[in-house]
């Protein structure tokens, strides 16, 4: 994929929607984002026939993110397990607890497309775009800190499994340069069969 331009790669457009709920713009100014896991291990196991591998499984996925939030309802909604924040542009609304462990889809975009608003936004065919997403993750951390004179900071961790019980892939990554289709936006996570 032949890139025209690396500016574009300095901003990162992050959304994450519940099961079943809407997609929602991360608004947390990213200071670092990091995925990692997946990896697997084979061994080889001795026989009188020979040597036959065993695959072992794959470890889990998770995402990180370093951030400064913008607003109290940046992520606070995703640790209380709700399916989007009750303080969103609200005054004085207040975030409840709920005590399931609900599941998110998380969607990361690069793109040199002007006017985005969302990671899943579709791309034209004149652009660059390059998309990674993740489906069935639950938040494992959600973590704040502030020192004397500095911004509120807030580091956020989402962990999944590779594939589902169904062996479906938790994941997928999308690109596109300016030669080619668009890249459409992914469907609604609707279940755990529809991931994209």
């Amino acid at each position: 994929m032949a890139m025209l331009t690396k500016v574009w790669y300095n901003t990162a457009f992050v959304s994450i929607s519940a099961l079943s709920g809407a997609e929602v713009a991360l608004q947390t100014k990213t200071i670092s984002t990091g995925w990692s896991g997946g990896f697997g291990d084979v061994e080889g196991l001795d026989t009188f026939a020979g040597k036959i591998t065993r695959v072992g499984s794959k470890d889990d996925l998770e995402i990180t993110f370093d951030g400064i939030p913008v607003s109290h309802a940046d992520f606070d909604w995703l640790m209380a397990g709700q399916t989007a924040s009750s303080a969103w542009g609200s005054s004085g609304a207040a975030i409840t607890t709920s005590t399931d462990d609900r599941k998110y889809r998380l969607i990361l975009l690069w793109t040199s497309q002007t006017g985005v608003t969302s990671a899943n936004q579709a791309i034209t065919s004149s652009n660059e775009a390059y998309r990674r997403a993740w489906a069935d993750v639950y938040m494992t951390q959600c973590e704040g800190s502030m020192d004397a004179g500095d911004n509120l900071k807030a580091s956020i961790a989402f962990k999944t499994t590779i594939v589902d019980s169904d062996g479906v892939n938790n994941w997928g990554i999308w690109s596109k340069d300016t030669t080619s289709g668009t890249l459409s936006a992914l469907n609604a996570y609707t279940s755990s069969v529809t991931k994209w």
